[in-house]
């Protein structure tokens, strides 16, 4: 049996858990292990009482909330791809010349960097 190729019991328990939000939270604190929630699922189904206290995820809370370190990466992705570039270059442009004169108005004020004085005293040796 290839990785990819689960029984269909444990395909099904893996969409009901990606639908519950919390649950996977649950187990990695350890209140509940996969196995136990596996059991009680292949048992009582659904219906069973445990799973109310865990909030039914609706496909644009998955969107929001994606439990797989997967779905993260392609938000990640999807982020990255609607950046505009050209856009983004010209506002580090602007802050970068926003920092320069603030540096440059710091100087004609006779402000000097701490760090510069402390450095300076440091280096008796």
């Amino acid at each position: 049996m290839n990785r990819l190729d689960l029984p269909e019991e444990v395909r099904e328990f893996k969409k009901f858990v990606q639908s519950r939000q919390g649950l996977v939270d649950d187990v990695r604190r350890g209140k509940y292990s996969w196995q136990e929630l596996f059991d009680i699922w292949y048992k009582h189904g659904e219906k069973d009482p445990l799973w109310e206290k865990y909030e039914l995820i609706t496909p644009q809370d998955d969107h929001k909330d994606s439990e797989s370190g997967s779905g993260k990466f392609s938000n990640l992705l999807d982020m990255v791809s609607k950046i505009d570039f050209d856009q983004f270059e010209k506002q580090v442009n602007n802050l970068s010349k926003t920092i320069d004169q603030v540096q440059g108005f710091l100087q004609k004020r006779g402000h000097h960097d701490p760090y510069q004085q402390y450095n300076q005293r440091k280096r008796f040796f």
